[in-house]
């Protein structure tokens, strides 16, 4: 309940079983292949005509061969691809400047649809002959119109976690006035759940790609002099006498480059052998990584969360008020009984508040589960510690926590280090890589309401799909009434919502699905509790300077929270 406008805010707990005696049907839909497309280019530029008008021979293998200055960079490339595809639910890959094949052609390990796009038609025709992998597409596109192309194609109704790849230095060889063009476009395809890698020639080693590469391939790119008309050793740029243009950025040029394009992206430590699921740069040997999450449409809910909660100060905010173990609504009812908590400063109550809750949660899965270990996927994890304290109490089998945010992943991967039966992954809870029927137990703490109540059906079906016959589902969450004002919208559009969902709305899309046995308790006095506790505290803290954020983020913050 509120003061003032009189409304009813919900945290239910509900618990819903599998009929054991229903039934599923699965289908493998077919991979659709359609006919070449082609897109014209207007206005092109002189070093994208070179590009456009290269020879198959004279590109093909340059990259890949054993004696070449990158070869170990082109199979670090090609692993973290395929590992990442083994990791998430990316259902194609898709290399833009894709040249004869050398990458694209070679990924078979996804074990994903692949499409190659290029704007050589030369190019694409050979690789169509090369390569005839079932799952295996090759079109003539421009990659200024990326977007445009993909829809036209259809590829935004099949495809809904693209991983858009731009390797060996691609993006550097286009003119430099369409390249932030590119990344947009790249982003835009991948859209919420999926990714971007761009990879460049590192900086650091240009006089060894000059003597090493381009002086081994100058039917590629061209002869030239080690003088300044053709080598800028300074800016690590070379201009060959056939207009053949490169330059080679260090990863302090990429995070210049993306901070101009208002992207701001962590450079991660060189040489790093596994792939962080933020934002991030790394310089791994002759190449330098970018990684990014693709745009969320506008308006969009799921990539409105993904995006708050992987903002450093969001971050440096959960952290700092809420501790680095959970982001949920805690037990401030259970506090406010304890006499041993009445004079505690904001922070420990929080904390305890949340840690009652967990306690409370986990006896609810005790009183289905008695002493058995389950086999548990969290929707929406977090930073992992529901996880980690049913592991800490014996209750796990083995567990998935999959999270859009990629910060938050990360941070839970850290924090569980020292617990092996925990696995975490970054990917929508709507659409897991966790196998069908491989689950006892499926989780969450007010994490569903961020995708809003037209999504619920499909985070439903999800569980559904990932739960044995006779699995729980059992969650808290942030629901409304029916009955509320129109004064509630604010908390709503606070998190990109129309409206939240309600317990009947719950319900009714469980029993649509075939879930039984349905519980709710109702904990509503906790919600305004907890944010104007969360929200004293943050005060506190910007007061004492004890917390670092922007100020116009603490100001939204508090926005944000007095709302509540």
């Amino acid at each position: 309940n509120f003061e003032g406008p009189s409304y009813t805010i919900f945290l239910p707990s509900i618990i819903a079983r599998q009929n054991q005696t229903s039934t599923r049907s699965s289908s493998t839909p077919q991979a659709i292949m359609p006919p070449n497309t082609s897109i014209s280019v207007d206005n092109l530029h002189d070093e994208t005509q070179l590009w456009a008008d290269l020879t198959v021979d004279s590109w093909k293998n340059s990259v890949r061969n054993k004696d070449s200055v990158f070869y170990d960079l082109y199979h670090d490339t090609r692993r973290r691809v395929v590992e990442a595809c083994h990791k998430h639910t990316y259902d194609v890959v898709v290399e833009i400047g894709c040249g004869t094949g050398e990458v694209i052609g070679f990924l078979e390990g996804t074990g994903t649809p692949r499409i190659g796009v290029d704007i050589n038609e030369d190019f694409i025709n050979h690789c169509k002959l090369t390569y005839t992998d079932e799952g295996l597409e090759f079109h003539v596109a421009d990659a200024m119109k990326l977007d445009e192309w993909w829809t036209s194609m259809g590829y935004d109704k099949k495809y809904k976690a693209p991983l858009m790849v731009c390797p060996n230095n691609t993006i550097m060889i286009m003119p430099e006035e369409i390249r932030d063009t590119v990344i947009d476009k790249m982003r835009v395809v991948a859209g919420i759940e999926g990714r971007i890698v761009v990879t460049y020639w590192n900086g650091r080693m240009f006089a060894h790609g000059v003597m090493g590469y381009y002086r081994k391939n100058s039917d590629l790119c061209g002869t030239f002099d080690l003088t300044d008309e053709h080598v800028d050793w300074e800016n690590k740029k070379i201009e060959t006498r056939t207009s053949y243009k490169s330059e080679w950025p260090t990863s302090l040029d990429v995070s210049r480059w993306m901070a101009s394009l208002n992207i701001n992206v962590d450079v991660v430590e060189a040489e790093m052998k596994d792939t962080p699921e933020i934002d991030h740069i790394a310089e791994v040997g002759m190449g330098v990584y970018l990684w990014l999450k693709g745009v969320s449409p506008a308006n969009d809910s799921v990539g409105s969360a993904r995006d708050y909660y992987d903002n450093k100060d969001s971050q440096t905010f959960y952290r700092t008020v809420w501790g680095e173990n959970n982001t949920h609504v805690g037990r401030h009812d259970l506090v406010a009984q304890d006499p041993k908590f009445a004079n505690a400063d904001l922070l420990t109550k929080i904390r305890k508040a949340q840690e009652l809750q967990e306690e409370c949660f986990m006896e609810k899965v005790k009183s289905h589960y008695g002493g058995a270990k389950v086999r548990c996927m969290d929707m929406g994890c977090g930073y992992g510690g529901l996880l980690r304290n049913m592991a800490k109490n014996d209750m796990i089998w083995s567990a998935v926590g999959v999270d859009i945010s990629g910060e938050m992943v990360d941070a839970a991967t850290r924090l569980s280090i020292e617990v092996p039966s925990l696995t975490f992954f970054r990917e929508s809870y709507m659409n897991t890589s966790v196998p069908a029927d491989g689950m006892d137990l499926c989780i969450s703490s007010e994490a569903f309401l961020h995708v809003g109540p037209g999504n619920h059906e499909a985070v439903f079906r999800e569980a559904w799909r990932v739960l044995r016959p006779g699995g729980r589902l059992i969650f808290t969450d942030i629901v409304g009434l029916p009955s509320a004002p129109p004064e509630a919208q604010a908390l709503y559009e606070r998190i990109g919502l129309q409206s939240f969902q309600t317990v009947e709305g719950y319900f009714e899309t469980a029993k649509k699905l075939g879930f039984g046995e349905l519980l709710f308790e109702d904990h509503s006095e906790n919600v305004s509790t907890h944010y104007g506790t969360v929200l004293e505290a943050l005060e506190e803290l910007w007061e004492k300077k004890e917390i670092k954020i922007l100020e116009e983020s603490k100001d939204r913050m508090v926005n944000g929270l007095t709302k509540w």
